[in-house]
């Protein structure tokens, strides 16, 4: 084997240019693949970090569906509501009790249009989307003020105070307080009130709230800035979570069994106005009913039971996995129809994205290796034309197949192991030099992610570096192959004859 090296340097060397093509390939494609999955690794990194810190924790339960749930309201059943969880004091008792929970926040979500005019709020929710300049939309997340913001503490303020349990208002961002601003044509400052509607599936729900604080978040987040913290009451009402909304409709015997007919013509077989027993009508006791308000207040009266999330910050976030098994298996056990999830999935669509990412970068390095391969695989064997004399000789000589295909396979190797390391040596500087630069996502909300975070830094993992190698070290032997085929079809004496 020393001999096979020691012949195969000297034919890299002998063979300069054509070394240099197929060593330039290798290098540049070990940049690639190095600064590629850097780039994705800090990506990754930096959106899980953004949402775990930002909005999910490391895991999250969530009510019964058919669809996965996100923190955002996305999903749901197939009315799109989002369903809340089962047996919830159950549900917390038990999750507090884990030894591996570091911290839990529950919480409900909504979704509602800002504003201050009373008489524009219903027209302005029907027509948002049709409105450039129409009212700010907003996620609306109704929170326990002391035990969410202190789990989530990239949350902080810039201006007033953090929700208080028990008292309503609302917490917005600078950018929500500025587009009131503009549209209104006022100044607003903490304290002064603003009307949320809610809208969902049921009907419209109009809030007015105070403005108690003025919100950023510490740690940059790609997602648009239109999410608001509300008392967890007023996120309820907004999102239809009422007493009213929950009661059961009392039908009669006979209203049942009317709507167990199976022949619709028998619904109208006999008179449908008795005209036999008549009755006096009290027209008091009429207006009496139109009059009393107490559905009217059960539809505004917040359901205090209701909660669509919980979510769950861990003292080992890396056994997440095992713990979302653990506690899935105790809901199943206990006939409770709630599941936890992790990140990614309280993340929902935005948390996808860099997987997304993932999937389209890992496509363009199969065709750029691809590529690749044919290239290197026509040099190779162009170089395998020009030395059919060299061949046929070591034949002659005696030199069997498996000699000559470990020669072509020891130069293969060869100049992946050099010019593997000359492009991740050229990797590493690219890598310094980018971040040195201190390149700004600015207010592309893509590029923050893409970034994860403000501004891109590039950490090459190990992993990332033996995975490049090793694909280069493939992409080596496969272009090798047919030419190695095409070197041992060369037959001794017609080789020597050759010029």
């Amino acid at each position: 084997m020393p001999v096979i090296i020691r012949i195969a340097f000297r034919n890299i060397w002998e063979h300069r240019s054509k070394s240099i093509i197929i060593g330039s390939f290798i290098a540049l494609g070990v940049i690639i693949l190095l600064i590629g999955n850097s780039l994705l690794d800090s990506s990754k990194r930096g959106v899980q970090k953004a949402f775990i810190e930002n909005f999910t924790g490391d895991v999250m339960i969530y009510g019964p569906s058919s669809t996965a749930v996100s923190v955002f309201g996305e999903g749901g059943d197939q009315t799109g509501e989002i369903p809340v969880i089962p047996d919830f004091d159950r549900v917390q008792t038990h999750v507090t009790s884990l030894s591996d929970v570091k911290a839990s926040a529950s919480m409900s979500v909504a979704y509602g249009l800002m504003t201050l005019d009373a008489a524009e709020e219903i027209q302005d929710a029907v027509n948002s989307d049709e409105q450039q300049n129409g009212p700010p939309i907003t996620i609306i997340f109704g929170v326990e003020g002391d035990k969410y913001f202190s789990m989530f503490p990239s949350i902080e303020l810039e201006e007033g105070s953090y929700l208080k349990p028990g008292e309503p208002g609302i917490m917005v961002t600078r950018g929500q307080l500025e587009k009131l601003q503009k549209r209104f044509k006022k100044e607003l400052h903490v304290g002064d009130k603003v009307l949320i509607t809610g809208f969902g599936i049921q009907n419209f729900k109009i809030r007015e709230l105070p403005i108690v604080g003025i919100y950023k978040r510490s740690l940059s987040s790609s997602l648009p800035d239109f999410m608001s913290f509300t008392d967890i009451d007023s996120a309820r009402v907004l999102g239809g979570l009422t007493v009213g909304a929950n009661e059961a409709a009392q039908i009669s015997d006979a209203q049942k069994g009317l709507l167990s007919v199976e022949n619709t013509e028998d619904l109208f077989g006999d008179d449908m106005v008795d005209t036999v027993q008549t009755s006096t009508v009290n027209l008091d006791r009429i207006a009496q009913s139109l009059s009393s308000s107490a559905e009217r207040e059960r539809l505004n009266q917040a359901d205090t039971g209701a909660w669509h999330f919980i979510l769950i910050r861990l003292n080992h976030p890396t056994l997440a996995p095992l713990f979302i098994q653990d506690l899935n298996r105790w809901f199943q056990s206990e006939g409770i129809d709630a599941h936890a999830t992790n990140w990614q999935g309280a993340a929902g669509t935005y948390g996808k994205f860099s997987d997304i990412v993932r999937i389209v970068f890992i496509i363009a390095i199969l065709l750029v290796s691809v590529v690749a391969v044919i290239i290197m695989m026509n040099t190779l064997v162009i170089s395998v034309i020009e030395r059919t004399s060299e061949i046929g000789t070591m034949r002659a000589l005696g030199a069997q197949r498996k000699t000559i295909r470990q020669l072509f396979l020891a130069e293969t190797l060869s100049l992946t192991v050099v010019f593997g390391f000359i492009g991740a040596v050229l990797s590493m500087i690219i890598v310094l030099i980018l971040n040195s630069l201190h390149i700004s996502a600015g207010d592309n909300g893509l590029l923050v992610m893409l970034f994860g975070g403000d501004v891109l830094h590039l950490s090459p993992a190990p992993a990332s570096f033996v995975s490049s190698v090793l694909l280069v070290f493939i992409v080596g032997y496969l272009a090798h192959l047919y030419p190695v085929s095409l070197a041992l079809k060369i037959q001794p004496v017609k080789a020597i004859q050759v010029d």
